[in-house]
């Protein structure tokens, strides 16, 4: 069958030869070049319509060609090779055994190899630079109260509507426009509860100021609950937050509930209110012995015994303020009424005082000594001394585990309030202590607690703290923080000095460019924006208003009463603590809003330069100088503009070479805020970072826009 095949081909072949002979013979000079022609598109339309102009020139056999034209092989080899390379004419089996040769079947692997392993090796490169190269991050969304300003205002001191002397909540109102102006966004207001009658004074402000005997009521000294809401109303219309303070520690002896207590028997079965507060029987034979040597804060006995049964009830702080019995089921609701009471009014959160006392050791087991040899004390009442309470080792008064129990339950119950309002309720908590102590206030054993414990530790500096005592405060805070919870620093509250009584005259600028652009939520006390000083001369009040001189009132402007109880023409009583007589020479608002290097322009323009920054908002902090004189730190993000802080805290100048220090600060940037009263620099100019030099006491903060970081 393959033979006669062969044949067919070759006589074919033959034939086909023959008549393009005779027809190269026949055509003459012009049929050359058609032969010559190499592609169709060589050919003229002519003939290209002329079969007999076209050369159907095949291929044959070897013993073919060589019979007609009597060539050689080697010449038809030749020729061959010259026509159409080695491989025109096979046929698909032909060309399919030649490419199956080991040589042309290995030389493809070995290319496709080559092609696999470099787009391999592509692919792994791209995976590699997309998972190790810094990526844009997405910023994780911060709630108000994380944003916010907060501002503490005690209230009989801030401003007073109706000329009795004494701050009101429609003075607050008044001040609203202020305080946004300001950049505050957040009021933490002082205790507004209804008071003991009973009090003086100076016992009501100085003294008993968490002595309640109503606590879903507003003293009348401060005006209404038709005031506050219309306090909380124009609050919220401003965009801003309010949070009062919460006293679940205590009540007054003359709440309601304390006297049901005391005068209805001791039996919890007939006397409903008996387990609202904590009773215990005396320690001797005659049961008129303290029940043990627990001390109150003001260094005499925590017990106080009623005569009406001879028994005793807890006091931690004043006999005055007997203290609630927070294991009772009774109480915890009650006190879950009380804050329903005032969330249903629109309140944003609270701030729960003295929160490191609610539980007490349930077997009373006596505290022990911490240090020997202290003095003794004798109390009113008593002819036995007592070690004052700064003595003991209050682990069974102070800081029990139930503590942080508490704090989840209410944390639960405003995260379920919150969530039907579509609203967050901040909760705050008063803790004094060791950094363990206070951060266990954020919660414990996977429960949320308060969302977060005022920072007093930021309270321990002073005017000789240096840079180095400084980041090491800031330091030691962060590296104690739980993980993921959130940091604040505070300037002062009303059981503190003030800021400008403990940081002098020169220190409270860069602490308050700290405390504005550290990482967290700053928290101020009225009038540290002004620098404003407590009246501590010893010829000015009674002993009790030299005892809490913070509390002073609010210095407005250089007019009588510095502008906190005098409105137009008409008489007011006098504040009802001495004013610092500084108030006529700067030390008040009018005169430092009219000072661009003032105290309270600075604030300002703090305020503002953090609102909306992603930078100060979620960005990361970066320390990069913390020595006797200066703290520098980054703040920055990606994709955003960065900024560097730098304070000088010492009395000396201060050169630092910054530039090289981190990676993406620049060798010079633009300066947005400027302190101190001989800083080389000027807001909106250019500063040299390469190096910095700081006048003393100067602190400045720069910005640079964010570059890209090149592979």
């Amino acid at each position: 069958m393959e033979s006669s095949t062969v044949s067919t081909i070759s006589a074919g072949a033959l034939a086909s030869d023959a008549a393009v002979l005779h027809t190269s013979k026949t055509a003459g000079e012009n049929n050359s070049s058609i032969h010559n022609a190499k592609h169709p598109e060589d050919l003229t339309a002519t003939q290209k319509r002329d079969p007999s102009m076209v050369d159907f020139n095949l291929p044959v056999s070897g013993t073919a060609r060589k019979s007609l034209s009597g060539s050689t092989g080697k010449q038809d080899r030749a020729r061959s090779l010259s026509e159409g390379g080695p491989y025109r004419g096979m046929g698909k089996e032909e060309l399919l055994r030649f490419s199956n040769r080991p040589f042309w079947r290995n030389l493809r692997y070995i290319c496709m190899s080559v092609v696999l392993t470099g787009w391999l090796a592509l692919l792994i490169a791209v995976v590699a630079i997309v998972l190790t190269y810094p990526q844009c991050r997405e910023p994780q969304p911060r709630d108000w109260w994380q944003k916010t300003v907060i501002y503490r205002v005690y209230v009989p001191s801030f401003l007073d509507s109706d000329c009795d002397g004494i701050g009101d909540l429609e003075g607050v109102r008044k001040k609203l426009d202020y305080l946004r102006d300001l950049g505050v966004n957040t009021i933490s207001l002082s205790p507004i509860y209804t008071l003991s009658s009973m009090l003086t004074e100076t016992e009501r402000f100085l003294l008993s100021d968490t002595q309640v005997v109503n606590h879903t009521d507003i003293d009348p000294i401060y005006g209404s609950l038709e005031d506050f809401q219309n306090l909380v109303n124009q609050t919220h219309s401003k965009g801003m937050y309010i949070v009062l303070d919460f006293i679940p520690n205590h009540t007054s002896n003359e709440h309601p509930w304390f006297l049901a207590s005391s005068t209805n028997g001791s039996d919890s079965k007939t006397n409903w209110f008996r387990s609202f507060y904590v009773w215990a029987e005396g320690a001797n034979a005659n049961q008129l012995q303290v029940p043990n040597n627990w001390q109150s804060t003001h260094d005499c006995s925590a017990w106080e015994r009623n005569d009406e049964d001879n028994m005793f009830y807890l006091h931690q702080f004043m006999p005055s303020q007997p203290d609630l019995n927070l294991r009772s089921e009774k109480v915890r609701q009650e006190l879950e009424k009380i804050l329903k009471f005032w969330l249903d009014l629109g309140v944003d959160g609270f701030y729960i005082r003295d929160s490191n006392f609610l539980f007490e050791d349930f077997d009373l087991r006596d505290d022990e000594l911490s240090m020997d040899n202290l003095t003794q004390v004798n109390c009113p009442g008593s002819s036995t001394l007592h070690h004052p309470y700064q003595a003991y080792k209050h682990v069974h008064t102070q800081g029990l585990s139930e503590n942080f129990d508490m704090l989840a339950r209410w944390r639960a119950y405003l995260d379920d309030y919150g969530t039907q309002t579509n609203q967050y309720k901040i909760l705050l908590a008063d803790v004094d202590g060791s950094y363990e102590n206070v951060m266990d206030y954020y919660g414990l054993f996977n429960r949320d607690g308060v969302d977060f414990p005022l920072n007093k530790f930021s309270l321990d500096l002073n005017e000789k703290s240096d840079g180095h005592e400084i980041a090491q405060m800031v330091g030691n805070y962060f590296e104690n923080m739980p993980t993921n919870r959130w940091p604040n620093w505070m300037s002062g509250d009303d059981r503190s000095r003030r800021l400008a009584d403990r940081l002098g005259e020169d220190l409270p600028k860069p602490y308050l460019i700290l405390a504005m652009l550290l990482p967290g939520t700053p928290y101020f006390y009225y009038g540290d924006e002004i620098g404003l000083r407590a009246n501590t001369s010893s010829s000015t009040g009674s002993a009790s208003h030299r005892a809490k001189p913070m509390r002073g009132p609010m210095q407005w402007t250089n007019a009588s009463q510095a502008g906190f109880s005098k409105f137009t023409d008409q008489s007011c009583t006098k504040a009802w603590m001495p004013l610092n007589e500084n108030y006529t020479i700067g030390m008040n608002v009018k005169a430092q809003r009219d000072d661009p290097s003032s105290l309270w322009n600075l604030f300002r323009n703090l305020t503002q330069l953090r609102q909306g920054k992603p930078s100060f908002e979620y960005g990361d902090y970066t320390p990069l100088v913390q020595d006797d004189q200066v703290f520098a730190f980054v703040r920055e993000f990606d994709g955003e503009k960065g900024y560097l802080v730098a304070l000088n805290f010492a009395s000396q100048p201060a050169t630092k070479q910054l530039h090289c220090l981190h990676q993406t600060v620049p060798t010079s940037a633009k300066v947005e805020i400027v302190s101190g009263t001989d800083a080389l620099h000027t807001r909106g100019g250019s500063a040299d970072l390469d190096p910095i030099k700081l006048m003393p006491y100067e602190g400045i903060v720069v910005s640079w826009d964010y570059e890209a970081k090149e592979l």
